[in-house]
């Protein structure tokens, strides 16, 4: 059975937004394409856009990665078409907004299983894979609000921070192997992450100062590519970073925090 010369990739959340552009730069990139997501018919749409630009390596799965067997059922499907995976993309995610004590606590540990536990569930089934291949790669997407903590998003901020943290420590652990690691901390994209957040109150913000999925894709690639430790696409997004390091980690807090209860508020209101 002919494979693609760079082995496969295999990206999470990849039916739509970031984790769909990232799995067409890839197929451009000469890799076999392995989609997972809930949505089957979204993620056959995406697999059939990657075959047309990397010569027919596509597959889609439909696998539902709350559930406790998911990342099992991805690893089964693998060896069962025998796909040699290279490279890893973490993208698969969910946030929530309102009040940590105001949540439900079931959907918030939901949440810290799916942006947690199944990154790293995942990348240590894989990791064996991954040091095989002749490169491997880990790519794994935060967020900018992995940088600093952010009021009405308390555990969706902090899984990111852990995602932040955990890549920067697994690329030190790995740095003597083949297996490079890639953190993405991405702002605002457009991808219809605020409808799912509940955040709609947030929409005009997200529309005037988000970016397209496409560049940020493309920036992950590049900086995973590189071997860069992390990237954070866009321009504004890199000031708005350097501004955050020049302020006092309070100042950051607030002015951050300020933002996002106001909206909150009325929401409520």
């Amino acid at each position: 059975m002919s494979t693609p010369t760079n082995g496969y990739a295999l990206i999470t959340g990849a039916s739509q937004g970031i984790g769909a552009a990232i799995a067409l730069e890839l197929a451009r990139k000469g890799f076999g394409i392995v989609v997972v997501a809930r949505s089957e018919q979204a993620l056959k749409a995406v697999a059939s856009e990657a075959a047309k630009l990397n010569g027919g390596f596509a597959h889609a799965l439909a696998v539902d990665l709350f559930a406790a067997d998911g990342v099992d059922r991805m690893l089964a499907f693998l060896k069962e078409k025998q796909l040699p995976i290279s490279c890893l993309v973490n993208n698969a995610g969910q946030g929530l907004w309102g009040m940590f004590d105001e949540l439900g606590l079931e959907e918030q540990q939901r949440m810290m299983h799916l942006n947690m536990s199944v990154p790293v569930e995942l990348t240590y089934k894989l990791l064996p894979q991954l040091r095989a291949a002749r490169h491997g790669y880990i790519l794994n997407i935060a967020s900018m609000i992995a940088h600093h903590a952010l009021g009405s998003m308390a555990v969706y901020s902090g899984s990111k921070a852990f995602v932040l943290r955990w890549s920067r420590s697994l690329r030190i652990e790995l740095k003597s192997t083949n297996v490079r690691v890639t953190c993405c901390s991405p702002g605002s994209v457009i991808t219809g992450f605020t409808e799912r957040a509940r955040m709609q109150a947030l929409d005009d913000l997200a529309k005037k100062f988000g970016t397209p999925p496409e560049p940020v894709a493309q920036a992950a690639v590049a900086a995973m590519l590189n071997g860069k430790a992390e990237v954070i696409p866009g321009l504004l997004n890199v000031v708005t970073s350097k501004l955050q390091s020049w302020l006092p980690t309070g100042a950051n807090e607030a002015i951050a925090s300020g933002i996002y209860l106001k909206r909150l508020a009325s929401r409520k209101a």
